[in-house]
């Protein structure tokens, strides 16, 4: 009972901050788009415009990724680029932690380099004289871009956005309430030295399992990251690398819709190197 109280103590100032957070985001989620500006721009910039639609935190951007590339529509690179830039529901839990503000923006940064700097490093080097096809149906585009948005299992577009807004904060709230009762029961059962062991704490390779972690096809494990993160489980390398293999339902979708065993190969080799390099690089530098 102790742990239950200490949890929602811990946890429950943060209501107010996520809601605000999710109201902003629902108000440019809904925004209509009068023209097809989104996906001109991902052919167009490619890896520099893809990761900085890959920063917002919204799972629906890499799914709509995902199918534009499995068109043939966008690059390998700056279907990466998206992947990498994307951090999920991590966003919403540090930002409600005053205290880690400096680390998100240390995150978003690094995210943006990295991302960009893969992408081109892949469409120029790696994977040149990619074939494009370019948008000839934008009606067909448009209709994939609203059944991928809809898609999205964290959004509830049926609802008035404070409503929605609401549900997804209770969600969230649920998700961070419930990792930080397990992780004081986990603490308390098997004790502090011993989860730090586990974790490889203190060690340069402990990226190598949080980049493995973040693999998991679901927002609640960039929660249960952002979670670690915050109590000092993880360091901000590990984070980041944990961070940047999570895309969401990006991945699901290009198994689910047929990718090649090929690029499946490539696209998860590329995001896990990537991870562990970044991460190892973080935690030495």
């Amino acid at each position: 009972m102790n742990l239950l109280f200490d949890s929602i103590h811990d946890t429950w100032m943060i209501i107010p901050l996520l809601y605000i957070t999710y109201c902003i985001l629902e108000i440019f989620e809904r925004k209509e788009n009068t023209d097809d500006s989104l996906f001109f721009s991902l052919q167009k910039y490619g890896p520099l415009f893809g990761s900085l639609l890959g920063l917002l935190p919204q799972c629906g951007f890499s799914i709509l990724a995902s199918m534009l590339y499995l068109q043939r529509n966008i690059t390998l690179g700056t279907l990466l680029a998206v992947m990498i830039a994307t951090s999920d529901e991590a966003i919403p839990v540090l930002i409600s932690n005053p205290a880690l503000f400096p680390s998100l923006i240390k995150l978003l940064v690094s995210k943006f380099v990295i991302a960009v700097a893969v992408g081109y490093f892949v469409d120029l080097i790696l994977v040149p004289k990619q074939k494009i096809i370019h948008f000839e149906n934008l009606e067909e585009q448009e209709e994939d871009e609203e059944e991928n948005n809809n898609a999205c299992p964290c959004c509830y577009i049926q609802y008035p956005l404070p409503i929605s807004a609401l549900l997804r904060t209770l969600k969230i709230y649920g998700f961070i309430f419930i990792t930080t009762l397990l992780l004081s029961i986990l603490i308390e059962t098997i004790g502090i030295h011993n989860l730090e062991t586990i974790l490889l704490s203190n060690s340069t390779f402990q990226p190598l399992i949080t980049a493995l972690f973040g693999f998991i096809p679901n927002c609640a494990i960039t929660v249960v990251l952002a979670q670690l993160y915050s109590i000092s489980g993880i360091s901000f390398g590990s984070l980041l690398a944990g961070l940047i293999t999570n895309a969401g339902l990006g991945l699901v979708c290009l198994i689910r819709y047929g990718a090649s065993k090929k690029d499946m190969i490539h696209i998860f080799g590329i995001l896990y190197i990537t991870a562990v390099v970044s991460g190892i690089l973080f935690i030495l530098i």
